[in-house]
């Protein structure tokens, strides 16, 4: 499943504001320290100055509530009473020690006299401390909760002009071509994006427009000549001079005419996706075989016969547009004659009819026409990608499905099922 814009921007939004609880967090605790560090030093500093008057070049100690300060004069080898903090310690020496149940911050320098040790009691600070710290912690916790509920809002407010828009252009009817979304977006980009959509859409309809009016007039300029050829077959049959083989030339170029009249209504129907008020005959698959194969032979009487079909138990009943059939199958025998030079046969089976030949087998710009993954032909594509994609049109429209064996080893097998 692809994760959602809502999803991103929630996630972006409460990363960034975790990382700023932390920053906010390690810089207060930074600037903690070096407060601390820069106050005890200047204590340090101020005992060291008040009790320098009072040294007397002898061992000595000083205590106070807070401080500590002892006095260690050159040359003393032993200082038992030296308080156990500065015991140890190196000279000169600052840092932080603990000692007992305190906390002290040690300073050791070297005067000329002797050594001068002073402790500064740090106790309470780091109480204050970690009681300032919990508090930025809770602080920030809160910050963060606060963060998460905001940022779900503030996604969820962000992506619903996109899901309203998704939303209208998913509702948007091909049949009703005048449906537009609406424009009254606050942010400029959604604006943009569904002004552009709308001008594509009235460009669209312009186009789809244009080719309804060259298809009926397209429709209208082919009807026009087959109905003279109509007419001047009522004319010549009236004269009534035609020898028995004349008939029955007449009668093929009548059929013909009547077919080719059926096949542009069909194809009129089919680019339009109009539904035919035609009524459905009830036919045997094993008589329009026949038809087709005859036709074939008919009108290649000097090829050699290449098609064949092939016994079978099984003998489709369809109720179903006659034309429409007899056009499916035409153009899927031209096809599979096309793309070979060897045989072609055509036999019934349970699912429905299956076509084989020994060719070379379709390219795959063609396979994935017939598969319904590729809807339209490319305008390089040769007359058979028009046929195929007659086939595609025909099938959407009897519900019927075509599957390819891409398992034949040689040739390739067509299975139209689903009758």
């Amino acid at each position: 499943m692809r994760p959602s814009i809502k999803h991103h921007i929630f996630r972006q939004f409460f990363t960034l504001s975790v990382l700023t609880v932390i920053t906010l967090i390690s810089l207060v605790e930074l600037l903690s320290d070096d407060l601390e560090e820069n106050m005890v030093a200047l204590e340090l500093k101020f005992e060291q100055t008040h009790y320098l008057p009072k040294i007397d070049n002898v061992a000595q100690t000083w205590k106070t509530s807070t401080a500590l300060v002892s006095f260690v004069p050159n040359k003393t080898i032993d200082f038992p009473e030296l308080p156990r903090v500065f015991q140890g310690l190196p000279v000169p020496f600052s840092g932080e020690i603990e000692g007992l149940d305190k906390e002290y911050w040690v300073d050791v320098s070297r005067l000329p006299t002797g050594v001068m040790y002073v402790a500064k009691d740090t106790s309470l600070f780091e109480q204050r401390e970690e009681v300032f710290l919990f508090g930025i912690a809770i602080i920030g916790g809160l910050f963060i909760v606060i963060s998460f509920v905001l940022t779900q809002l503030s996604a969820r407010r962000i992506v619903k002009p996109l899901t309203k828009l998704t939303q209208e252009i998913s509702h948007i009817d091909p049949q009703n071509r005048s449906i537009r979304i609406s424009e009254k977006y606050h942010d400029q980009e959604l604006h943009s994006i569904a002004s552009t959509f709308n001008a594509y859409l009235n460009t669209i309809e312009e186009y789809i427009k244009r080719e309804q009016m060259l298809i009926g007039m397209a429709s209208h300029e082919l009807r026009t000549p087959t109905a003279v050829i109509s007419g001047a077959l009522d004319v010549i049959e009236a004269r009534e001079t035609m020898t028995e083989q004349d008939k029955k030339t007449v009668g093929r170029i009548r059929s013909a005419t009547d077919e080719m009249n059926a096949n542009i209504v069909a194809i009129l129907m089919l680019a339009r996706k109009q539904v035919t008020n035609r009524p459905f005959t009830q036919i045997l698959l094993s008589q329009q075989l026949q038809t087709i194969v005859q036709e074939r032979l008919d009108t290649h009487p000097h090829n050699p016969i290449r098609l064949s079909i092939l016994p079978s138990d099984v003998d489709h009943k369809l109720v179903c547009d006659i034309t429409l059939v007899n056009m499916l199958l035409r153009n899927l025998i031209q096809n599979a004659l096309e793309h070979t030079q060897g045989n072609v046969t055509l036999q019934q089976n349970e699912a429905g009819l299956l076509i084989s030949d020994e060719g070379s087998g379709l390219p795959q710009n063609v396979r994935l026409q017939l598969e319904q993954k590729k809807t339209y032909p490319n305008g390089h594509e040769n007359e058979s990608g028009l046929g195929l994609f007659i086939v595609t049109l025909i099938c959407e429209r009897l519900n019927w499905q075509i599957e390819i064996n891409k398992q034949a080893k040689k040739g390739m097998k067509l299975q139209l099922k689903n009758f």
